[in-house]
């Protein structure tokens, strides 16, 4: 089972993810009964909450002084794009330079070394593409009508934008929290909660390059 203590390194495939709620997604995710056919991912990863965005040199240099981190084989670093994927990519790079490691120049790239790093940022994976966690939660959500209740809560939200002149910068955690709201299962959960009280489709395709980016690590 994927641990996510923050206190000390336990494991020797780490993922270090921005906040609590990729933590506890990240978690789900392992333990889903989709990792079922690859057990070292379902067994074999930390996930390492780093903090917010400016955290994550400090996170790395706490994790390279502590006695076993010469047993790490491989670093995954996961962020948000945000408004700019470029801009989150130099950071992450900027990040692992401080540090002294691998710099890969391209998200879902190995580069080898002491320890192998790569990163990724959601909400895409596999493009530049600008988001948060929260935008690839709305397209994994496991609703059987998920495609129709999406269209009726668009609708909602924009009488609210009309109606009321709220702005919603955030549309998509405003949509993913209506979501939620309207179930019994998930209302007043945050993302991390909702995870693992089963919210999303853990097989569905938006998530395949994760999965194999993750799972390529094992195979440097």
């Amino acid at each position: 089972m994927p641990r996510k203590t923050n206190e000390g390194i336990q494991k020797e495939y780490l993922i270090l993810c921005e906040g609590r709620d990729a933590q506890e997604f990240l978690i789900a995710y392992l333990d889903s009964d989709a990792m079922k056919t690859m057990p070292r991912l379902e067994s074999d990863i930390q996930v390492i909450d780093y903090g917010g965005i400016s955290d994550l040199t400090k996170t790395i240099q706490i994790l390279m002084m502590m006695s076993n981190y010469s047993s790490v084989k491989n670093i995954v670093i996961l962020r948000d794009a945000e408004d700019d994927a470029t801009a989150a990519i130099q950071s992450i790079q900027d990040s692992l330079r401080r540090n002294g490691l691998p710099v890969p120049k391209e998200p879902n790239q190995w580069v080898k070394g002491k320890p192998n790093i790569a990163y990724s940022l959601f909400p895409a994976f596999d493009s530049l593409t600008s988001g948060a966690l929260e935008d690839l939660c709305v397209s994994i959500v496991a609703e059987e009508n998920w495609n129709s209740m999406q269209n009726s809560i668009k609708e909602f939200l924009q009488i609210i934008k009309n109606n009321y002149g709220k702005k919603l910068p955030r549309e998509f955690k405003n949509k993913l929290h209506t979501y939620f709201s309207a179930t019994d299962e998930f209302v007043s959960l945050k993302i991390g909660e909702a995870a693992k009280a089963g919210a999303f489709d853990w097989n569905n395709v938006a998530l395949n390059a994760m999965t194999k980016l993750l799972s390529s690590g094992f195979d440097l």
